[in-house]
């Protein structure tokens, strides 16, 4: 069990994974077969097979529980929230959350705290309750603010100002987006650029500007192929470019020699072989745990 903890477990199949986290709770080796379950769970959340690694997160917690390992049960709890969010089991989320951020305050796991409240936001967002998402979007803010975690307050800014397009309240949601987009260039983050300046153009669109659409979406475009996101800087740059004709003379001829570039420079599509769904896009973008050591 050994040599197989100490290799980039990542890179191994899952199914051999669970084997071995099978054949190590069989042996009694509880603390090598809860580590293994976290992390095919979290393997399983990279791909977007959450049912999967919520079953891993399960097993994983209750071997944890059988330990009275409060660090595993408090990060692995935590993991167990983010699945639930991703299966939109909203009122579990919320539960399994609560639960978790209780155990990071009593160990004085301030990140771990803040990362609760993030996912409390989101789930009573996906519950229906804006004031309340609202109220933990803010303390979750705050909390990465004085752990200087810029890119947690990027993404709960990013978020919120999501949440208000979600109800077309567009000047909300536009103030938000832009302070979430002003800290992602601090830090240089391309995807978070990419999104953020796509979720611009989407507004100007709606709001009836082409010209800062199309501005938004090209810039929006290049930020995703500098992150190597080149499916959606495909996606991107095709929107702008069916609006060249919306745009002014001087705008579509300095625009239209970036768009050319971009497209001449993303690399040949992949055809997805035939019963691959492809990559869910939706994946939250915050992360799960590994057991904390």
């Amino acid at each position: 069990m050994v040599s197989l903890m100490s290799q980039n477990i990542e890179d191994l199949d899952p199914a051999e994974i669970l084997e071995k986290a099978a054949e190590a709770r069989e042996a009694g080796d509880k603390e090598v077969a809860a580590k293994l379950f976290n992390a095919v769970g979290n393997i399983y959340m990279s791909v977007s097979e959450f049912e999967e690694a919520h079953k891993c997160f399960n097993e994983s917690l209750e071997i944890y529980n059988e330990m009275k390992d409060e660090t595993g049960v408090c990060d692995t709890m935590y993991n167990l929230g983010v699945a639930q969010i991703n299966l939109e089991h909203w009122d579990k989320a919320i539960g399994t959350l609560e639960a978790a951020k209780k155990m990071f305050e009593k160990s004085s796991n301030d990140s771990g705290t803040a990362d609760a409240q993030y996912g409390l936001a989101l789930a009573s967002l996906g519950q229906g309750s804006l004031d309340t998402a609202m109220g933990h979007f803010k303390k979750a803010q705050k909390a990465y603010k004085v752990l200087d975690n810029q890119q947690g307050i990027a993404s709960v800014i990013m978020d919120m100002g999501a949440a208000y397009v979600d109800k077309e309240n567009w000047t909300l949601a536009t103030t938000n987006i832009k302070k979430a987009l002003k800290v992602y260039r601090e830090i240089e983050d391309k995807a978070g650029i990419a999104d953020a300046l796509s979720l611009l153009g989407d507004i100007a669109e709606t709001g009836g500007n082409q010209k800062k659409a199309a501005e938004n979406f090209v810039e929006a475009a290049q930020n995703y192929y500098e992150a190597e996101i080149f499916d959606i800087a495909r996606e991107v740059v095709e929107r702008a470019e069916q609006k060249m004709w919306d745009v002014p003379k001087s705008t579509r001829r300095r625009l239209r020699r970036v768009i050319v570039d971009i497209i001449d420079s993303l690399p040949e599509e992949i055809e997805p072989e035939e019963g691959d769904d492809g990559f869910d896009e939706d994946i939250l973008d915050f992360e799960t745990k590994e057991k904390s050591k």
